[in-house]
């Protein structure tokens, strides 16, 4: 079986680009509120934070 809390933060990452351009997608087709639509910009902001970081620290340890 495959776990995915293992992935690589790279993909992660990729996976929350991905995610943000569908969010922004349904806002501009009026699908959700900018309420919304802010409330999930910024989870998704924090969540891309911490894979940055976990990826630099990554990379920083193969030196």
């Amino acid at each position: 079986m495959f776990d995915f809390r293992k992935r690589n933060p790279q993909t992660k990452i990729e996976g929350l680009d991905r995610a943000l351009e569908i969010l922004n997608e349904r806002y501009q087709k009026k699908q959700i509120t900018i309420e919304e639509f802010q409330k999930q910009c910024e989870k998704f902001g924090k969540l891309r934070l911490k894979y940055q970081k976990e990826l630099e620290k990554k990379n920083g340890s193969l030196y």
